[in-house]
């Protein structure tokens, strides 16, 4: 496994690569965003449950997360909720750049990007996938939902769901609801709630795994 932190590019990021692939080999990009009050590290590890063969990208979001006056933890995507002032239309900028800065960087098959995000990062994942004018082949949300007050451009596309019904940050109402908004436009998301908190499960990483498959081979 190789795991490398890069920091030139509109975004810091962690790269990992399970298959040890160099940069010059042509690899699926998976590119998963952290959640509020993480960073780029936090997801990394997960890459070797979900491999297939492809090139992970873990963001690290621009803004330091500040639960109260002059402690930080972590990174944040956008400021509150709903998002505050424009806070999450900065980190969809950078998102935006860094995605087509990694498709250059990285030789990277026509059509074979997945877009996906744990929480706030899965929010971000429905924000940027459906907006990049790269061609992604899905985008996955664990434990995230939409952002209705600013939603992208929805058109059919393969999607997963994932979410914990005793999930205490994001209800699962939200990702329920999000289903809902998404079948609305057309966009039938493979959908699945486990018996689990706001965190990941080996059975719900199987699932991710599957679905990848599917759509980067």
């Amino acid at each position: 496994m190789t795991l490398t932190r890069h920091d030139d590019l509109s975004l810091r990021y962690v790269l990992n690569v399970p298959s040890g692939n160099p940069d010059s080999a042509e690899m699926p990009l998976v590119i998963l965003m952290h959640g509020r009050g993480a960073d780029a590290n936090d997801l990394a590890d997960i890459a070797p449950m979900i491999d297939g063969g492809y090139r992970f990208v873990f963001p690290n979001a621009a803004k330091a997360f500040e639960p109260m006056p002059g402690y930080s933890v972590g990174f944040s995507w956008f400021d509150g909720w709903p998002p505050e002032g424009d806070s999450i239309v900065q980190s969809r900028t950078k998102l935006l750049a860094l995605i087509d800065e990694l498709v250059e960087r990285y030789p990277t098959p026509e059509g074979k990007i997945v877009v996906a995000g744990f929480s706030q990062g899965g929010m971000m994942a429905i924000d940027v996938g459906f907006r990049t004018a790269q061609k992604v082949a899905g985008i996955v949300v664990m434990s995230g939902a939409i952002y209705e007050a600013d939603q992208p451009p929805l058109r059919t596309m393969p999607m997963l769901i994932i979410h914990g019904t005793q999930d205490d940050m994001i209800p699962v109402l939200a990702a329920r609801r999000t289903r809902h908004v998404l079948e609305e436009h057309g966009v039938s998301p493979e959908y699945h709630e486990f018996a689990m908190g706001h965190h990941v499960t080996p059975e719900s990483m199987a699932v991710v795994q599957a679905f990848l498959g599917r759509v980067l081979s």
